[in-house]
């Protein structure tokens, strides 16, 4: 049996994005690695190992109890590393090797300098605007598609595009969850050019693109094995000013119907196809993993129009998850919803988590959710950070 070791580092971002081989991730980065490293959980296969800190027996016991799969997945701080055959991060950058490597696994089974140094170059925001070059034959009449951002690395440059776009958006090459962006709706500021000459500075260079109005986050779902780039599903996702708040749960047709109503059909499809062919070319013979493609349909001068890639994280995400808990776990058809929550009260959390219990009870059919809350992360007096799903009735 191929066992797989998955391992939750939500820093991932931060750490790519910063130079010094010393990262040390911030408190709040900490917390949300600590309160949720049991999430792969629902994306793991039988044998598999889930690498937790904080493992939570009572609420493995209630769980197995609802969904017996998971009796075959390992949740343990110290899995037996001479069984791992690949191990599975959120993301692979040198603070998560080394984190591997503290765990006593494998040399010939963790990436290389090298492998890293490429996926590093493959995150960069760069690589999106490629993309959009790459499917610049879909481009439609009816539905007209954004142009690639600009990149600058210097800023009289950046100034005078500044002055033709606003509003606009800046951002950093490599960041994620809305970090590393800086909104300009009016004037450039000092606080503006400062900023900007930071990130030149920290990261060589800065990219912008004009701010949209958008209708409808969604995101294309892809996995890259042995060089090959297979298409996993859609995400469609709410974000606010760039941070990420939910995903919906439904099935890939119903997600399709729903984008129909801005976007054909056949254009979802020849996009995905065309999308796959970008990222088996220049993507997977260098990276094995899951991987987002975000887009957006936004409306401008009263017509509605699509973004092909926003950008592309080259990492598991938490529609990704979201996709994959539904497919294995949710009765089909149903829908619903998978929340990230906070709170930074000390057991705010855990009554919330109560009073959904008994107000949303479980239901199940044939081992899948029918209806009801569930935590997919356990929830403890001192949590500040869950992910909850919810199905309608």
């Amino acid at each position: 049996m191929k066992r797989t070791l998955h391992f939750f580092n939500p820093e991932h971002d931060l750490a790519l994005a910063n130079a010094d081989k010393n990262f040390y991730p911030p408190a709040s980065a900490l917390q949300l690695a600590n309160d949720l490293d049991c999430l792969p959980l629902w994306i793991a296969d039988a044998g598999d190992y889930i690498l937790s800190s904080h493992v939570c027996e009572q609420w493995l016991v209630e769980l197995r109890q609802y969904f017996p799969a998971l009796q075959q997945i390992t949740v343990c701080s110290t899995p037996d590393v001479g069984l791992v055959e690949r191990i599975l991060p959120w993301g692979w950058d040198p603070h998560c090797l080394n984190i591997l490597k503290s765990k006593g696994l494998k040399s010939d089974i963790l990436p290389d300098d090298s492998t890293l140094i490429r996926i590093k170059h493959l995150s960069h925001r760069r690589i999106s605007m490629q993309a959009i070059r790459a499917l610049d034959n879909l481009k439609n009449p009816k539905i007209p598609f954004a142009p690639p951002a600009q990149e600058f690395t210097n800023m009289q440059e950046l100034e005078c595009f500044a002055k033709q776009n606003t509003p606009l958006v800046f951002k950093a090459p490599w960041s994620g969850s809305g970090k590393g962006l800086s909104w300009l709706r009016g004037q450039m500021t000092d606080s503006h050019r400062g900023w900007c000459k930071n990130i030149i500075e920290k990261q060589g260079s800065v990219i912008a693109e004009p701010a949209y109005n958008k209708i409808q986050d969604f995101a294309m779902l892809y996995r890259c094995e042995n060089g090959q780039c297979q298409f996993i599903g859609y995400s469609l996702f709410e974000t606010e000013r760039g941070i990420y708040r939910s995903n919906a749960l439904m099935t890939n047709e119903k997600i399709e119907e729903h984008l129909s109503q801005w976007l054909s059909k056949d254009l979802l499809r020849m996009i995905e196809h065309k999308m796959k062919s970008f990222i088996q070319s220049e993507i997977a013979a260098e990276y094995s993993g899951f991987l987002g493609v975000d887009m957006f349909i936004f409306e401008q001068y009263g017509r509605v129009g699509l973004h092909v890639c926003v950008e592309i994280n080259l990492r598991l995400t938490m529609g990704c998850v979201a996709r994959l808990f539904y497919d294995k776990y949710v009765e089909p058809g149903k829908t619903g919803h998978f929340f990230i929550d906070h709170s930074t009260r000390s057991g705010e959390l855990m009554d919330d988590h109560l009073h959904r219990t008994k107000q949303l009870p479980i239901q199940l059919k044939s081992e899948k959710l029918e209806s009801g809350y569930l935590s997919l992360t356990p929830v403890k007096s001192i949590t500040n950070y869950r992910v909850r799903v919810e199905i309608a009735e």
